[in-house]
């Protein structure tokens, strides 16, 4: 009897409306990188697209591409002898692609959407002198999108992301960024 009771408690919460049960959006976001214990780089602007099929009321599934500039370091070589000088060095280049899991309210039915988020991906960050760092990372943290009656969704996000490496250790940042997203609006229409 329990099980059914939570099948049938399931099934009514992912039908919800007709337009959050099959839903795709589009579009781009802009933000920060701020590396978290990494003294080779300080924090830098964010780029990225990404697209999103809802698929229930609470789940919905996506991919995303994004490109970060960190900023430059001051680093200072020699320290305490003769020789002793400082220079700056490039934070680098990040780029990321992947795909996502949305869990939570992401249709496009107007209105204040909440949702986490779980993202897996290749991960690269490129620096001049400097071997490529290529791995991959994964990412999780909170959003909420406020979806206009139009279509068109501003979306707000914010992600903790780790880049295990082969020496044991990882890479962390924490990502900030604003997007707007393009609902197409229902399948089901």
């Amino acid at each position: 009897m329990k099980v059914r009771m939570l099948a049938a408690l399931i099934l009514v919460m992912s039908v919800g409306t007709a337009g959050a049960i099959i839903d795709i959006s589009a579009g781009p976001y802009l933000g920060m990188n701020i590396p978290v214990y990494n003294d080779q780089a300080t924090s830098g602007s964010l780029f990225g697209l990404q697209a999103r099929v809802t698929l229930l009321s609470f789940l919905a599934v996506g991919a995303h591409y994004s490109s970060s500039s960190l900023g430059e370091v001051e680093h200072t070589f020699f320290e305490g002898e003769p020789e002793e000088f400082s220079d700056s060095i490039d934070g680098g280049d990040v780029s990321s692609f992947g795909i996502d899991a949305y869990l939570g309210l992401t249709g496009g039915v107007p209105g204040m959407k909440l949702f986490l988020v779980g993202s897996l991906g290749s991960w690269k960050w490129t620096r001049d002198y400097t071997d490529e760092v290529s791995e991959t990372a994964f990412s999780v943290g909170p959003g909420l999108e406020w979806v206009l009656p139009f279509g068109l969704g501003v979306e707000g996000r914010g992600m903790f992301e780790v880049a295990p490496t082969d020496n044991g250790g990882s890479i962390k940042s924490f990502l900030w960024f604003v997007g707007a997203n393009y609902h197409f609006g229902s399948l089901l229409k």
